[in-house]
């Protein structure tokens, strides 16, 4: 008796994560169409392979997508080394093979609504704003890029 009762707890609990899982995903999946319908609006869009590129009247940009919960807080080191701190635990990404390519890139930061911080010499650090060109990318987080995109900024 007790055996099932503990089975059918931990089978609700797998359960109710999975769902959580899947709604995220979801949730997420909803933000990149709505950024490529934003991009599709103000410029051309096209794919190559994998690759997904933004051309403008300026430039043609390759958009890469940067996952950060909603809670995360990111910090670019260098132009490769990127640190996500998330309840209180931080993990340095090595975006190497990220941003590999020789094309500017338009990276849109989503769903993270936390400040970006970008570390412009051993001591200090500024607020990354949608308007900054740094290391040939734009780093926007996903809510920005409408305003952006209006100013014609891209």
């Amino acid at each position: 008796m007790i055996l099932e009762i503990i089975g059918a707890v931990v089978a609700l609990g797998l359960a109710i994560y999975i769902i959580f899982i899947v709604l995220d995903k979801q949730k997420l999946e909803k933000i990149k169409v709505e950024t490529m319908t934003s991009l599709k609006q103000y410029g051309q869009i096209h794919q190559e392979g994998k690759k997904i590129f933004f051309k403008t009247d300026k430039k043609t940009y390759q958009v890469l997508f940067c996952n950060v919960s909603s809670s995360g807080e990111l910090t670019i080191n260098s132009r490769t080394k990127w640190e996500i701190i998330n309840f209180g635990t931080s993990r340095v990404l090595d975006q190497s093979v990220f941003l590999a390519s020789t094309n500017p890139k338009l990276i849109i930061v989503y769903p993270s609504v936390q400040v970006i911080k970008r570390y412009i010499n051993e001591n200090e650090m500024v607020f990354v704003k949608p308007t900054d060109y740094f290391y040939d990318m734009h780093v926007i987080r996903d809510f920005e890029l409408q305003d952006v995109l209006k100013e014609g900024i891209l």
